[in-house]
């Protein structure tokens, strides 16, 4: 069944209780019901209204600027993650790349993107922020997710650890034997939160690993291999949440 999510206030309470009848009016929406999947009168779809919920609706009739839909069930979205991962990101020089990351960290339940600026970034920030917002978006109701990703605004790794995020703050580094990332799985397990920081092309430096872990960050090992900081972030983020 296809997953779209919608403004919660199509699905608000006519009478005490949720609309029997729902008319969906956002026009990306209708277009990618009726012109991309082709659908009809009698198709099943859910609607996320970015909470945790999904609405089991079947749609009934098509016109230009609506379509009217019957609620058939309410229930509680079952996709998110056991641990919620805030993924501090550097931003890559290539844009397609940093949406890569966005797309497939999405799809295996990054709650939040933090694009992070460090000593080897070679940009200043991210740039087309609908557009970001719009894969991240169509990847969660690819996946089936409950809730929307949040995209951040960009930080200065500097700036960063004068007041260090709460919860677990894991730090790939590639230039670290030990500890091994498998070394904090004891800790995970006890956690539902954790902040995951990737490191650009080039890794972290020594200065910036020594920094963060005066303000009590955890380097970790990546092992023999070196990944690229568009795939480690998306790897290690796997690994947290089904490993």
């Amino acid at each position: 069944m296809q997953h779209f999510f919608i403004n919660p206030a199509s699905l608000q309470p006519q009478d005490g209780g949720f609309a029997d009848r729902i008319a969906i009016t956002e026009s990306d929406l209708i277009h990618q019901v009726s012109k991309v999947l082709r659908m009809r009168a009698g198709s099943k779809i859910a609607l996320l209204d970015n909470s945790g919920n999904e609405f089991i609706v079947e749609l009934l009739k098509f016109e230009s600027k609506t379509i009217h839909a019957r609620l058939i069930e309410m229930r509680k979205n079952e996709a998110e993650a056991a641990i919620a991962i805030t993924l501090f990101q550097a931003i890559p020089k290539s844009p397609a790349k940093f949406e890569e990351v966005l797309k497939h960290a999405t799809e295996i339940g990054v709650v939040k993107f933090i694009p992070l600026i460090s000593e080897r970034v070679e940009v200043e920030g991210i740039r087309n922020r609908e557009r970001l917002e719009k894969i991240i978006r169509e990847a969660a109701e690819q996946s089936e997710r409950g809730k929307l990703p949040l995209l951040a605004e960009a930080v200065k790794w500097s700036d960063l650890w004068k007041n260090p995020p709460a919860d677990l703050n894991l730090i790939a580094d590639s230039y670290s034997a030990t500890p091994r990332l498998q070394d904090f799985f004891p800790a995970l397990r006890e956690r539902k939160a954790v902040n995951l920081f990737i490191g650009p092309e080039g890794g972290f430096s020594e200065a910036e690993i020594k920094l963060a872990k005066a303000a009590d960050g955890r380097n970790f090992s990546l092992g023999k291999r070196i990944l690229r900081s568009e795939t480690a972030g998306v790897a290690i983020a796997s690994a947290i949440l089904f490993g």
